[in-house]
């Protein structure tokens, strides 16, 4: 997961990566850290997916480009477009069936 510090520096890679799976999180947030880890180790699965996170401290705008009013939130867009999100309760197993399933998708 790549660390990312500004909006314009996710919106260059929006327009850059397929698919693109962006974690918004915090500093002090335990769950957030938890959460960066698990997709660390997963996503090296899946190579045509881009992994980036961002510290909500650092990019303050990003919660109101994306709506994003809690940490962790974690989006996935498709050819610029979001189409998978969760915030809070990340849950592992609906975000790597997501990956998976866009994944494929964009390999047909």
């Amino acid at each position: 997961m790549h660390p990312y510090h500004s909006l314009e520096q996710i919106k260059d890679q929006l327009r850059a990566r397929p698919l693109f799976l962006l974690l918004i999180k915090t500093d002090q947030c335990g769950v957030c850290d938890s959460v960066l880890n698990k997709l660390e180790r997963f996503l090296p699965d899946f190579p045509d997916v881009h992994g980036g996170y961002v510290r909500m401290e650092d990019a303050p705008e990003i919660s109101g480009e994306y709506l994003v009013f809690t940490a962790p939130t974690l989006l996935m867009f498709a050819e610029g477009k979001e189409v998978f999100r969760q915030s809070r309760f990340i849950l592992m197993g609906d975000v790597e069936k997501n990956v998976r399933s866009w994944s494929e998708a964009m390999q047909s």
